[in-house]
């Protein structure tokens, strides 16, 4: 086989996944605006199950009571028996698939400008952070999935716990080992829900990509740390931090996906392919170097099979994670396993996916024809619009 690492499997906890390509979460919008399940958002996964991807991280799944529309819930009950619905179906559509779910406490946002911060929750709220991680993590065994991802990176609750900006003086910032400390405990808590059987992976930062922020030597330090707590693996992304957001247009909330920080965690097409992976391989190489094997994560415009490969066999990472790739041709695993590249249908690396999100638009593809939800079946190259095709050459 051509992409032999590509496509071999890897096993966490007794759960073997079938290759070694996840699809990371992203917010596709396609959800009610309470935050319920849709059937386009079925047939979202069900299209990208069918592809070939070895294990699928669905929405970033919000595990508090708030407003914010078009998010996927899974803040209580009632949104189980939904949830359940989408995962038994993306199952029938592949049975070698892994399901897996990121759960995300986010901070509040309001369009006068306002932001919540780390320094806002009182001492005696911080229990109740984890108790949310916890319940969701409940309802998820409910659900089905087959493996959980805990939110830890961009600007959410946990990454900004952890964040150099962190300036809380009760014991819960300023130092590193302060900062780790909810994080590590929502971990533990987690872990202590879903059992010794289950895997349990983390996405944090590598890099916060502001003055402020973590660079890649604290990140380093927090990976080993959750190798040690037990972290099955640890995907690591970078950016999308408040403090680099640009001032708002008056009405609107605060966009941490703007900013030098925001381009970062999606790279744009100015930015070369994989601009984000001697993070990823950072990070490993401190993990190994600590003694502990716990697999790797990249992301971040990898956009071709042998780049991907290479990746793998040069030990940079030990998982491929792809979003806006098979956002573009979710057909791209099957494509590479079978030697057809040439029919791959590549991301221009516009960020008109990522805009619409910023906007609680639904998420789709400039690739796609007009008014598609899901690239259609058979996708070649030639049915691209010449217009789309040439984004990727400006």
């Amino acid at each position: 086989m051509k992409y032999e690492k590509l496509f071999s499997p890897i096993t966490l906890r007794g759960v073997i996944f079938p290759n070694r390509i996840q699809r990371t979460s992203m917010v596709t919008g396609l959800t009610t605006e309470d935050g319920r399940v849709t059937e386009d958002l079925i047939r979202r996964y069900q299209r990208e199950a069918k592809g070939g991807v070895g294990a699928l991280v669905v929405e970033a799944a919000v595990i508090i009571p708030s407003k914010s529309p078009y998010n996927l819930r899974i803040s209580s009950d009632e949104f189980v028996p939904g949830i359940a619905e989408m995962v038994q179906a993306i199952r029938e559509t592949s049975s070698e698939v892994k399901i897996g779910i990121q759960i995300m406490q986010h901070l509040k946002l309001s369009r006068s400008g306002w932001r919540q911060k780390v320094e806002d929750f009182q001492t005696h709220e911080l229990p109740h952070i984890v108790e949310n991680h916890v319940a969701a993590a409940r309802r998820s065994l409910r659900a089905g999935f087959d493996f959980i991802e805990i939110h830890m990176a961009h600007a959410y609750v946990l990454s900004s716990f952890l964040s150099r900006a962190n300036r809380r003086t009760d014991g819960y910032g300023g130092s590193l080992q302060n900062r780790m400390k909810l994080p590590v405990q929502v971990f533990q808590a987690v872990r202590s829900e879903v059992g010794e059987a289950f895997p349990l992976g983390i996405r944090m930062n590598g890099e916060d990509f502001h003055l402020s922020g973590n660079t890649l030597a604290q990140s380093s330090k927090i990976a080993v740390k959750f190798a040690q707590t037990g972290a099955d693996y640890i995907s690591v992304s970078g950016g999308s931090r408040f403090e680099d957001a640009l001032t708002p247009p008056e009405g609107s909330p605060p966009d941490p996906m703007s900013g030098y920080s925001g381009h970062r965690m999606s790279p744009w097409f100015w930015w070369p392919d994989g601009a984000n992976v001697y993070l990823a391989e950072g990070v490993r190489e401190t993990i190994r170097k600590a003694g502990f094997h716990t697999p790797i994560v990249t992301a971040g415009k990898i956009r071709e099979p042998e780049h991907a490969e290479r990746i793998l066999r040069q030990e940079r990472a030990d998982i491929i994670g792809l979003c806006r790739t098979l956002l573009a041709d979710p057909d791209w695993p099957i494509k590479a396993k079978e030697g057809r590249e040439a029919e791959l249908v590549r991301c221009g690396a516009c960020n008109s996916c990522l805009e619409a999100d910023s906007r609680y638009e639904k998420v789709s593809c400039s690739r796609w024809p007009e008014g598609l939800l899901n690239a259609p079946d058979s996708f070649r190259p030639a049915m691209a619009r010449p217009s789309d095709i040439k984004k990727e050459f400006i």
